[in-house]
């Protein structure tokens, strides 16, 4: 069983979607199932601005954000609060940009004042993420978004495993720009990111003079009224995100949260209760960080666990080897995470035993 932060476990009824046959991606039916998804993507991230869906991974929805929000030599704060935080900073890099770090250690919260403290004049930006995905810590969106309004500077979220597992709601934080995927919160199959755009954001990416093409929004706003996708997309994906959204916003977007919410703390409170302290300072809902006793080393027990009862835990991207992942999206139930917490006290046990 994955317990990773994406790809995560499907449902059968989703599984099955991935099955069906497709219609030309031209014909009404299909628009009319663009629309219907648009609308869906809207509640997802609280905005009455129009998210874009497009055939990329996670990766592809921070830099079409990068590439339609900012000129070359245009200066950003990146928040490396761990692997993909530096990963803001990496590719603003590779992509012209004078990328600012603002470095927090890893599992701890971002010290909202004093990274307000250093965004001067000449910042045209911040980007961060709702949640460290390699720590697992989450972050104040919210404050700093906010706070970022009322500033010539861009908020620019990376909600690529974070949006659908915790609370977000774009247009009351105030967040300039997100983006989301289709194998994370939403336990689809890999394929497509989700990036939506504030108003004044919108305004920016028209003004932007940037060499832009596949990830050029301009033109995915142009289309998206009629229900087009200027590209072929993933279009089982697609089926799978809209019959997901539709199942959540049945039953409520926050009792969907509420959900995951639950099996988090429930696990986390009894792995304390076994020992394991949390490495996280602000845990996001979508996975647990775990410290480990002294003389156990996270790659090896991963493997243990993979061989043993083919529970498959995340590597930590970090190269950190003192706290491990455990992943909440995607199909779980609470009897799968007591087996799991039983599996690993028995691993561990076994490993500190043969060490001594």
């Amino acid at each position: 069983m994955l317990f990773t932060p994406g790809p995560t476990e499907m449902a059968l009824k989703i599984r099955q979607i991935g099955m069906q046959p497709l219609p030309y991606f031209r014909s009404q039916d299909y628009c009319n199932h663009v629309m219907d998804l648009t609308a869906k993507l809207r509640v997802l991230f609280g905005t009455r601005q129009t998210p874009l869906t497009i055939t990329a991974s996670g990766t592809g929805g921070m830099e079409m954000a990068l590439v339609n929000l900012f000129n070359p030599g245009d200066e950003v704060i990146y928040i490396n609060g761990g692997t993909f935080g530096a990963k803001w900073g990496q590719m603003a890099r590779d992509l012209g940009l004078k990328a600012v770090e603002f470095v927090v250690p890893h599992g701890q919260d971002i010290p909202v004042d004093v990274l307000l403290a250093q965004i001067g004049t000449q910042t045209r930006g911040v980007l961060l993420s709702g949640h460290e995905t390699s720590t697992g810590q989450r972050f104040d969106v919210k404050t700093i978004c906010q706070a970022l309004a009322s500033r010539n500077c861009l908020s620019v979220v990376d909600g690529v495993s974070a949006i659908g597992c915790d609370p977000f709601a774009m247009d009351d934080w105030q967040v300039d720009c997100a983006t989301a995927c289709s194998q994370k919160g939403l336990a689809c199959m890999p394929g497509l990111v989700f990036v939506a755009f504030s108003e004044r954001a919108l305004h920016r990416l028209r003004q932007t003079q940037n060499h832009r093409s596949y990830f050029d929004a301009r033109v995915y706003l142009d289309n998206i009224g009629r229900g087009m996708l200027p590209f072929t997309p993933a279009m089982h994906a697609g089926f799978q995100v809209a019959a997901m959204l539709e199942q959540i916003l049945a039953t409520g977007l926050d009792a969907h949260l509420n959900a995951i919410a639950a099996r988090a703390q429930g696990f986390r409170q009894r792995m304390q209760a076994a020992g394991f302290t949390p490495f996280a300072h602000t845990p996001s809902n979508a996975l647990s960080s775990l410290c480990l006793p002294d003389d156990i080393q996270a790659t090896p027990l991963a493997g243990r666990m993979r061989q043993a009862y083919d529970a498959i835990l995340p590597l930590n991207p970090t190269k950190a080897e003192h706290f491990i992942r455990v992943s909440h999206m995607g199909l779980q139930t609470d009897a799968e995470l007591v087996q799991l917490q039983q599996w690993l006290v028995a691993e561990v046990t076994a490993m500190q035993a043969e060490n001594s």
